[in-house]
């Protein structure tokens, strides 16, 4: 019994001294109680709402061409004797581009022209009765040198020179030879055309557009091409031709001139086409402020660490920014980033 009483006064000390070293009542909550029950708020970051010059966007598919390319046929019949081109080699104007074997024109050429002598001679002939030929009416002299053959020879000659030159091939313009199909030693029958001169400093887009976007696509809109192969690449352009007609896909045809040239851009390469239309004095936030709540378009506005979500009208986008015609107004502070799972009156903090 004595045991006892001794064991109680103790166990009562030390209760005592573990209420006394908590530093607070039983009934004060606890830090992790705090923790728990106080709520946290959402990180965001918002955006004033700004009134400027809007860039109402169109991205197309388009194709690179060539506003100048020929198509180099061979306009006389023979074996091709000379080729000193070669795929993807530059030429200048006038250079020559291939020679067929031209023996046969040649030999056509001296006929020709021993022809013209003859005539000359016959021509003379007819004129010996006449002392004074500078006086002789128009007639007479035609009549005489069809009688001498001189006007038919004198066409023949320009004739076969005329098939002479056409053994000579020479580029039109200066550019770069592709689609070179023709060897040498071979008969130009074999092949369809020649090659093609393209020239790179004069390069086009062409692109369609629906005929909904076709207020976008006008003429003497700027755009800006680059290639799927290195998006890093930017040529800027201007649209110079709208053709004016819907296809039965819906789609309407336009074609842009570049205003640069670029080594990586040539012709027949698959480029992406950003038509864009300033639209000035438009009251603008980024397009990642806009959010979808209840069917309608949503803009959580920041005010004294709320966010308050208001229904908006928008206008046009494109792949930064969105047009607002109704909702808000300049300086609102637009929540555009944590604003995918907040709600109404949601406490959020600015980072």
């Amino acid at each position: 019994m004595k045991r006892l009483f001794t064991i109680l006064p103790l166990g009562a000390f030390f209760i005592l001294l573990a209420s006394c070293s908590s530093g607070r009542a039983d009934d004060e909550p606890s830090d992790n109680a705090e923790r728990k029950g106080s709520p946290t708020p959402v990180m965001v970051t918002t955006t004033p709402a700004t009134t400027k010059t809007f860039y109402h966007e169109l991205l197309c598919n388009g194709v690179v061409e060539a506003d100048r390319m020929a198509k180099i046929t061979f306009e006389a019949q023979g074996i091709i004797e000379l080729l000193p081109i070669a795929n993807g080699q530059m030429v200048q104007k006038g250079q020559l581009l291939a020679q067929l074997n031209n023996k046969e024109q040649q030999m056509a050429l001296e006929h020709a022209k021993n022809a013209l002598q003859r005539a000359k001679v016959e021509m003379r002939h007819l004129m010996l009765g006449y002392t004074d030929t500078s006086n002789l009416s128009a007639q007479i002299l035609e009549t005489a040198r069809i009688k001498s053959g001189l006007s038919e020879a004198e066409l023949s000659v320009k004739e076969q020179e005329y098939r002479l030159s056409k053994t000579s091939i020479y580029a039109p313009f200066a550019g770069r030879v592709v689609n070179l199909k023709a060897k040498p030693h071979n008969p130009t029958t074999s092949y369809e055309y020649f090659c093609q001169i393209v020239d790179e400093h004069s390069l086009q887009v062409s692109f369609s557009v629906l005929e909904s976007e076709l207020q976008m696509a006008t003429e003497g809109a700027q755009l800006e091409v680059y290639p799927f192969s290195n998006p890093n690449i930017r040529i800027k352009g201007k649209i110079t031709e709208v053709n004016r007609m819907v296809d039965k896909n819906g789609m309407v045809t336009v074609v842009a001139e570049l205003k640069q040239a670029d080594k990586n851009i040539i012709p027949g390469m698959n480029v992406r086409v950003l038509v864009r239309r300033a639209l000035p004095n438009q009251l603008v936030i980024p397009v990642e402020g806009l959010a979808r709540r209840q069917n309608r378009d949503v803009v959580f506005v920041m005010h004294d660490s709320l966010a308050y979500w208001q229904y908006v009208t928008i206008g046009p986008r494109n792949t930064t920014e969105v047009v607002i015609t109704e909702g808000l107004k300049e300086g609102d502070k637009a929540i555009v980033t944590g604003n995918a799972t907040i709600g109404h009156e949601a406490w959020v903090k600015e980072k």
